[in-house]
């Protein structure tokens, strides 16, 4: 981590921590305290985050473009965040408003995926409607890009679209340690579920019946995968905005190396999406200095090309 921070570090180098300047020294921890380290463990946090949701949600629909950004997941915790802003809700327990509400935003949003992903016998064993899913997706994302557009366009906070705006693109400006200790809790936990849950996710890949017969309890899994991920994406949303195709470039780059195991790719698709998202942040910070461009610009221009090629690989 330490020398990932300093790629962003060429004002105040790295070894003014230990300056015999004192005024140097305080300013040195100052900046790496509260503005570097949160800022590379953050995207390291996210990314895996982002990685790892991603492939379990294409496990949970066995659909290879299934991930957070895709399927609406994002975008709910987006619009959380706007009406928090919009509607100055208060902050609680050291957390921001649009922080929580981002959260229950992209959990909610979860949820109406997977109702709107069964089949319309409402059988879990029959698996999901695989090519509708993400049509719901998009439809999803559309509808709560006009819901935060209408709540901008009624709002009288001047400010309201440059916050906005931050959800919609994507950053890891606004990442402090509060976000990154939920982050890290929920990276935890969501990991742990999807390791606990590996053989099963294993058995779902033949298909659902299959699995059933197998004496897989698919409606559980299904639900468990679904908790996991929903849990580290609202995470990643709070704490960065809508950042996406981690969730979709990670799991199949490791695919290549690791293969289709549960047990190995959950843990390498987190590695890959916390390595994915430190590079694409360190290249949004340092091709167009001193602009900054939104971390989420750089991994859609990396992720449109794989969904393309996939989208037609798969018709």
């Amino acid at each position: 981590m330490t020398a990932l921070a300093c790629v962003w570090s060429a004002d105040v180098p790295f070894a003014d921590l230990w300056s015999s300047n004192e005024a140097s020294r305080a300013v040195a921890e100052q900046i790496y305290r509260e503005n570097r380290f949160p800022r590379v463990l953050a995207a390291i946090l996210v990314g895996a985050a982002l990685a790892s949701s991603g492939a379990a949600l294409q496990a949970v629909f066995r659909n290879p473009l299934a991930e957070p950004y895709l399927l609406g997941i994002s975008a709910g915790g987006a619009l959380g965040a706007t009406l928090a802003t919009a509607l100055d809700f208060p902050s609680w327990g050291g957390f921001q408003a649009a922080v929580l509400l981002a959260f229950v935003g992209a959990l909610m949003a979860s949820l109406i995926v997977y109702k709107l992903g069964q089949p319309r016998e409402g059988s879990y064993v029959l698996g999901f409607d695989r090519s509708g899913l993400l049509l719901c997706g998009v439809a999803l994302s559309s509808f709560f890009a006009a819901l935060m557009a209408l709540v901008i366009t009624l709002s009288s906070k001047p400010q309201l679209a440059q916050q906005a705006t931050f959800w919609l693109l994507g950053g890891l400006t606004r990442a402090y340690w509060p976000e990154i200790a939920v982050l890290g809790v929920s990276m935890a936990l969501g990991l742990a579920i999807l390791l606990m849950s590996a053989r099963d996710v294993d058995a779902l890949q033949v298909g659902d019946e299959e699995a059933a017969g197998l004496g897989v309890d698919v409606a559980r899994i299904h639900r468990r995968l679904l908790l996991a991920a929903s849990l580290m994406s609202a995470a990643a949303v709070a704490a960065a905005g809508l950042i996406g195709f981690v969730g979709l470039l990670a799991p199949h780059i490791m695919r290549l190396s690791f293969g289709n195991g549960a047990r190995r790719l959950f843990p390498a698709a987190a590695l890959g999406g916390a390595t994915l998202l430190v590079a694409c942040d360190a290249v949004a910070h340092l091709v167009l200095p001193p602009i900054e461009i939104p971390v989420g610009i750089i991994t859609s221009l990396l992720g449109v090309p794989l969904f393309l090629w996939l989208t037609k690989k798969g018709g």
